[in-house]
């Protein structure tokens, strides 16, 4: 498969009156031509800043990208202009963002929300553009689109603003669209649709999509690959099969286990994972997890782990990977616990 996009090493930091928020450190991913990547973990953990970053939607400053590569194609986006930029936000690199109920202008309908791009990077008159503006409603499964047009968002549900975010981030057929938690807010009907109408769209146009998400019912539906993030860095990649059935990242564990079962007891309290997230004002030196991970070693807390590679395109930044990690029993739920050594 042919490459989308390249990130590499890629560092974000936001200045503020409290100091510098190192928010995204050191992150690097591939996507290709018609891949769904899911980026999960909790909140806070940098995976909408990357999103943001690649569309360089975030204003600089307080936002400064100290390093790194974006990569589309054979442009750098990290040295691109905003000139530049707002040539390839659209046509390029589309996004559905978080809130639906907020990201629609209430002052202007849905078929001049729509049509503003298609005009813009399509030269196309008003009433082609409009044209266009019906088939894309027709496309996200919106009833009536030649009426619905001619209303306003306050007209529509949430489920139906969000599928109007999806029509207009499709308008001008991106390479990539980036998904940021697009199921939010959403009953889990209206979710089922949405994600069924994002791989429809994979399959018809073969647009390469990433999804930000902390709902890992979604992933397990639409993914392709996983990489999860904790703490502003990449903890582990790999297929979808590898993250679910062959976790080898302690958070990654317990991500997993702190999700709801159906075949447990009424009484099993649920389980959580203990302590906070790094506060990366002050970012640790060592593993992000290292703090919350009961396998914690001294390493763990001064060297960040390189990824190992458990298997063919799985890769785990995890020190109990490392051969000669005194955690043999790491694969064992019941182990674990402070070591010395």
């Amino acid at each position: 498969m042919n490459k989308i996009l390249e990130v590499r090493d890629l560092h974000v930091t936001f200045h503020t009156y409290a100091g510098q928020v190192k928010a995204v450190r050191g992150v690097s991913f591939d996507l290709y031509e018609g891949e769904i990547l899911a980026i999960v973990g909790e909140s806070g953990s940098g995976k909408s800043v990357t999103a943001q970053t690649i569309m360089k939607l975030n204003p600089m400053p307080p936002t400064q990208i100290e390093r790194g590569k974006i990569l589309l194609g054979d442009k750098d986006i990290v040295k691109a202009s905003e000139k530049e930029m707002m040539a390839i936000r659209g046509k390029d690199i589309s996004m559905i963002f978080q809130d639906p109920m907020t990201s629609l202008n209430p002052t202007m309908t849905i078929g001049r929300q729509l049509t503003e791009a298609i005009k813009h990077h399509k030269k196309l008159s008003k009433d082609e553009a409009q044209k266009e503006a019906i088939r894309l409603l027709k496309l996200v499964r919106i009833p009536n689109p030649e009426s619905r047009i001619f209303q306003y968002p306050h007209e529509f549900s949430g489920g139906m603003r969000q599928r109007v975010m999806i029509a207009m981030a499709l308008s001008c057929q991106p390479k990539l669209l980036i998904a940021d938690e697009p199921t939010t807010a959403l009953d889990v009907t209206i979710q089922a649709q949405i994600i069924d109408i994002l791989k429809e769209i994979r399959e018809k146009t073969g647009t390469s999509i990433i999804i930000i998400t902390h709902d890992l019912g979604v992933v397990a539906n639409m993914a392709d690959r996983v990489a999860v993030m904790y703490g502003g860095k990449i903890v582990e990649t790999g297929s979808v099969d590898d993250i679910f059935y062959r976790p080898a990242h302690p958070y990654t564990k317990a991500l997993l286990e702190s999700l709801p079962k159906t075949d447990t007891d009424k009484n099993t309290r649920l389980v959580s994972i203990e302590g906070t997230p790094p506060d990366l004002l002050n970012p640790p030196v060592g593993c992000p997890f290292a703090g919350r991970c009961k396998y914690t070693m001294k390493i763990c807390k001064t060297q960040m782990p390189p990824h190992f590679e458990p298997s063919k395109d799985h890769k785990s930044a995890c020190w109990l990977l490392h051969e000669d990690c005194p955690y043999s029993d790491f694969k064992n739920p019941d182990g674990g616990g402070e070591n010395d050594e």
